[in-house]
């Protein structure tokens, strides 16, 4: 029993070693031609991933600077606001502040402040 596995494995080694020597002596036969085909179809897929990647990295350069771009106009955008609503309350309250105190307001204010 045990030699008919011994002839099994050696029949896949030689297998495999006339396999190799078949691509090693198709390698050796193949001409400047074929060669430069097999370079060629190697190249390709690495040259797909590469304008892919550069593709991809184009995209997310444009991204990046569309937000750069959004949160500059939105704080624009805020200041901007902040500006307007210090006017406008700014305009209300001045006249109000630059009436006088009325005498019993200002000895209410006085009088809390000596509380504390």
């Amino acid at each position: 029993m045990m030699l008919l596995y011994e002839m099994f494995a050696v029949g896949i080694a030689v297998v495999l070693v006339v396999a190799a020597i078949g691509g090693l002596a198709a390698q050796v036969m193949m001409g400047p031609e074929e060669a430069a085909l097999v370079r060629l179809a190697r190249a390709v897929p690495a040259q797909r991933r590469l304008v892919a990647s550069a593709a991809q990295q184009e995209r997310e350069a444009r991204a990046a600077a569309a937000q750069q771009e959004r949160l500059a106009r939105a704080a624009t955008a805020q200041r901007r606001l902040v500006a307007y609503w210090t006017r406008f309350l700014k305009l209300q309250y001045e006249p109000a502040l630059a009436a006088p105190l009325p005498a019993r307001l200002a000895t209410l204010i006085t009088q809390l402040e000596t509380r504390t």
